[in-house]
């Protein structure tokens, strides 16, 4: 490449590398026509042995068709591209992480974000962790690792005081995926309590649409008295809203419904979806800034309630 472009193979590294030293234009025009013709591609295993840095990144999720993660992973990769760095995309259960954890590392990303959960002893079994690491959107203990997660908390008792509070429901029902007493429940229990409502109405399904479906029967055998419903993710209140459908129920005549996440879906289920939104972006933007020398310990962002239809407000008002 350096014969055809009548230079030393010292230039041909300036110009790959973008440097450290600067390359008349002529010239560099003859280096980048010689590796058109030549079809050089980089070895960026061979560069990263150099550097240090490969310039890419992982993501770790536990459910790749989970709307709420393929947002998430879109913000993610948004947020890298703006740095010039590449996101590897992977998939794991709890169980599955040390293994991921250490493959991703084997491979020299230059760190790694996880929403997945950690398993207690993640360090012990990964060993000697090389690289960053970063919890995004996981309700976890504070531990040795920087968290960055919305106010899941918080966003719940939103949910639920724009349930009671603007329309004067009585009995609001939990749908959840999650383990008795996760912090979004314990959200939707402790805003209830504090309007002097009685926390007794709750349904467990799966993190998904069809969970969201097939929780509409025993939401309204074994809670007949239930006229709204705070679902901990949108994914299960879509397919909440079909399933009542499916019954007969009218929402939000019959049942109101307010989701958790702000995931697109929400815009195009019938009716549309009054949400808790996260601010993927920025909880994204600044996990990439963190895997690269931030101070971040654990942050926890505000979350907006997105009010659309499906709770019992006209579009545009509370």
């Amino acid at each position: 490449m350096a014969r055809l472009a009548g230079v030393s193979s010292a230039v041909v590294s300036y110009v790959v590398n973008d440097g450290p030293r600067p390359v008349a234009a002529a010239t560099r025009a003859r280096v980048l026509d010689a590796i058109d013709k030549l079809g050089y591609r980089p070895n960026t295993a061979a560069r990263s042995l150099i550097t240090g840095k490969s310039d890419l990144i992982g993501l770790i999720v536990p459910d790749v068709e989970n709307q709420y993660f393929a947002t998430l992973a879109k913000a993610v990769e948004k947020s890298a591209a703006k740095r010039g760095l590449r996101l590897v995309l992977g998939q794991a259960q709890p169980d599955q992480l040390p293994d991921l954890v250490e493959s991703l590392a084997g491979h020299q990303v230059d760190g790694i974000i996880t929403a997945t959960p950690l398993p207690p002893d993640l360090l012990v079994r990964t060993g000697r962790l090389t690289v960053p690491l970063v919890k995004l959107s996981l309700d976890q203990p504070m531990d040795a690792v920087p968290s960055l997660s919305p106010d899941f908390y918080g966003g719940a008792q939103q949910a639920v005081r724009h349930l009671a509070e603007v329309h004067g429901h009585r009995r609001i029902a939990l749908l959840t995926g999650g383990e008795p007493m996760d912090v979004r429940e314990r959200g939707w229990h402790d805003a209830l309590l504090l309007l002097g409502l009685v926390p007794d109405c709750r349904v467990q399904t799966s993190w998904t649409t069809a969970g969201g479906r097939d929780a509409a029967l025993p939401l309204v055998e074994r809670f007949p008295e239930a006229t709204a419903v705070f679902a901990a993710s949108d994914q299960q209140a879509a397919g909440l809203i079909a399933g009542l459908h499916a019954l007969g129920r009218r929402v939000p005549d019959d049942i109101a419904i307010v989701g958790f996440d702000g995931a697109l879906v929400g815009e195009f289920t019938v009716p549309p979806l009054t949400t808790v939104g996260v601010p993927f972006q920025q909880m994204s933007s600044d996990a990439v800034d963190q895997l690269d020398g931030g101070t971040i310990d654990k942050r926890i962002y505000p979350t907006e309630l997105i009010v659309r239809e499906s709770c019992g407000c006209r579009v545009g008002t509370e």
